[in-house]
């Protein structure tokens, strides 16, 4: 049984004695306990974050000027992770005799790069 059904089954109690001020507080004691189990959820979903996050920057590899992860094909922004921790891929725009043109849609950062794998 759980904090919450333990004060409801205590507040069911109290109501038999009809005290009200001990009735009062226990809502309060409830309400706060509510509070609390909401405040530990939103905790627990950070740290999930966080923890994905560490994962992921762990399998990031910089290899100059973008960002990779293993098995993904399109590279991701050094902008936006550098600055921000931000990831988002680059699009590939074109190529032409002087490089191929990147961009990427989030912080609008434009690459010129020769020879990036896959791309002519």
């Amino acid at each position: 049984m759980g904090a919450v059904e333990n004060i409801k089954e205590v507040a069911d109690l109290v109501k038999k004695f009809n005290d009200i001020d001990l009735n009062r507080r226990i809502l309060t004691l409830e309400n706060e306990v509510l509070d609390l189990s909401r405040e530990k959820r939103r905790a627990e979903e950070k740290v999930e974050e966080l923890q994905r996050s560490l994962k992921f920057k762990g399998n990031l590899v910089f290899r100059e000027p973008f960002y990779w992860l293993e098995g993904d094909n399109t590279p991701y922004c050094a902008a936006c992770w550098e600055d921000k921790q931000r990831v988002g891929h680059v699009t590939y725009s074109h190529a032409n005799s002087s490089g191929q043109y990147w961009h990427c849609p989030n912080c609008k950062t434009d690459y010129t790069t020769h020879g990036i794998p896959g791309r002519h």
